[in-house]
Order: structure tokens, then sequence, then C-alpha cells
């Protein structure tokens, strides 16, 4: 199942959240706010949390942003995520995704050209 692509001020905040250990909490707000209402606006709905593969290195391996406080954790190999985030791992750990949107009843996986592919969930 296809879904829209995702717009390029989205990506960029997406990809500055790897950068969130050297940004501000004014910062990080900022990027929250534009990233809800992006999704408000457009898409009606806003996921539960975003995953996304951590460029900080070992031990880290993957990034998290809650929507609903905007909080961004950066978390080791093997430690588990929170709020049902877990299933999107595998998937956000590869090149091939640049974020993994986690909603209640699907994921939605953007690419890093914006382009997305939803899934199902199990």
């Amino acid at each position: 199942m296809r879904t829209a692509r995702r717009s390029d001020s989205y990506l960029r905040a997406i990809r500055a959240l790897d950068g969130s250990g050297r940004i501000g909490a004014v910062e990080v707000g900022k990027l929250v706010d534009d990233i809800r209402r992006e999704f408000h606006e457009k898409y009606c709905a806003v996921p539960i949390g975003i995953v996304g593969k951590c460029h900080l290195g070992p031990p880290f391996e993957v990034h998290t942003l809650a929507t609903d406080g905007g909080i961004i954790e950066h978390y080791r190999t093997g430690q588990e995520l929170p709020g049902g985030l877990e299933k999107a791992r595998t998937m956000a750990s590869s090149d091939a995704y640049l974020a993994i949107e986690v909603y209640a009843d699907r994921m939605v996986c953007v690419r890093p050209d914006g382009s997305t592919v939803a899934l199902g969930s199990d």
C-alpha cells in the first residue's frame, strides 16, 4: 500500500533529529511542531512515534521521536523501544528508509527521497 510523498520540510526536520544532541530544546520543539503541523494539515493523523537510524555511532542503533511530547531518544543495540515502536526497529536500521512512522494501525516507511510505503499492522 502506498501513501503520499513527504514534503521537503518534513524530510529536513527528520534529518535534523539525529543531531538532537547538539540542538537546544527550543529547536527540538520547533521540529516537533513542524512535523505535527504537516500531519494535521495533510494527513489528519499523527503517528504515535517516528523511528530512524541513528548516525551517532556505536553503541547507538536507532532514535525515536514521540510526537506527543517532542522527546528524542537514542537507543543502543538491543535496548527495547517503548510504546509499540519496537516493531519499526529492523526497518529503521536499514539505509533504505529515512524514517518509519508508527501509527496504531500501520507503519509508514519513508524513503530518503520522500516516497512512502504503508504497511498494515501485524
